[in-house]
């Protein structure tokens, strides 16, 4: 007797599996892409605007944040439109074209760089604010050399691994490449994202701990130094604190709670990045195996990229919630543009 045919789910599981999974890959980071393009352009000019529009927020230290915010806007016009337009025409086609290639490779190592450098700037400052609050012309000029500095380097990075470092696995997916196909996979990411995002993360480390130990040992000596005056020039139910005192009390508290609110920063783009740097340190040992290729690895490398983009999103996101200064800007600017929007009805 005849055997019955096998159905045709049997005879083609793994295919009918690896269409799902694509259909999968490619709808999330369409979602990811396209929610962090259009919110993080609108949320980074909200950044923008309240610096220019206030006043008090016009300092030296949020230029730097100002330059973020730009950098910010520049993944969400950039890179994540290139990364989307990448993702669904490789579904479809399987390649793009070689100038939308090497564009994504040059703008994401570009805005990677960038950001990463602002960052460990920001914390830099962030501590020189705490220990020196005074020395606020010095800040100013030396903030005045590093936002040019960081752009300039960004920019040499960028041309650099358009020229050297094209085998990140954005770009051999894009050129409808395997990485068994590919001399070498993901130096791109080995070579320039890995140690870029290490010694940032190490400077910021670094400097975060310094503000802590510097917060703490302030707050005790300002307490012991107020607990002597205050036996001392007590009369009745009036203590008098002396002015000086009083205002580097002041200026310590707002600047540890400065600081806390870029940790809040720091921490996210840690997260969002941490899916990316396993797939580099997954990628330098399964190259070494070819055998050890995994179906769903070259989805779960593009998707990491777009994860990594969310940090476009989160920054002016988390400076709306806990920053009073820059919330009250926010909603004020909301609502100007609600009343704008409404009349124009």
């Amino acid at each position: 007797m005849r055997g019955e045919p096998s159905p045709a789910w049997d005879s083609g599981n793994n295919t009918i599996w690896e269409e799902y999974t694509d259909i999968a890959f490619v709808v999330a980071n369409s979602l990811i892409l396209l929610i962090t393009s259009v919110v993080g352009i609108a949320a980074n000019a909200f950044v923008i605007l309240a610096v220019y529009h206030q006043k008090s927020l016009q300092t030296s230290n949020n230029a730097l944040v100002v330059n973020l915010a730009v950098i910010d806007i520049l993944r969400c016009v950039i890179d994540c439109p290139i990364l989307l337009t990448i993702v669904v025409t490789v579904y479809q086609r399987e390649h793009v074209d070689e100038l939308i290639c090497n564009t994504q490779v040059a703008s994401f190592s570009f805005s990677c760089c960038i950001q990463m450098l602002t960052l460990a700037c920001i914390s830099a400052e962030r501590y020189q604010a705490i220990a020196q609050p005074f020395k606020t012309s010095q800040r100013r000029r030396r903030i005045m050399v590093l936002i040019p500095v960081t752009w300039i380097l960004a920019i040499a990075v960028a041309v650099f691994c358009l020229i050297y470092l094209k085998d990140s696995p954005v770009h051999v997916r894009c050129k409808g490449l395997w990485r068994e196909t590919s001399s070498s996979y993901d130096t791109f990411g080995l070579y320039m994202l890995f140690p870029l995002w290490a010694a940032c993360f190490g400077v910021i480390i670094g400097f975060y701990a310094r503000i802590f130990a510097l917060v703490r040992s302030h707050n005790r000596k300002i307490f012991d130094k107020e607990a002597t005056k205050q036996n001392a020039e007590v009369e009745g139910a009036v203590c008098m604190m002396p002015s000086k005192a009083s205002k580097e009390r002041a200026n310590k508290k707002k600047e540890s709670k400065m600081a806390k609110r870029a940790g809040y920063i720091i921490i996210t783009f840690l997260l969002f990045w941490l899916p990316l740097i396993t797939t580099i340190l997954v990628n330098f040992v399964v190259h070494k195996n070819k055998n050890t290729q995994i179906t769903t690895m070259r989805d779960v490398e593009i998707l990491s990229v777009s994860v990594a983009c969310i940090t476009s999103l989160s920054d002016p996101i988390i400076y709306a919630a806990v920053n009073p200064q820059f919330r009250t800007e926010f909603y004020r600017l909301k609502n100007r543009v609600k009343s704008v929007f409404n009349e124009k009805l």
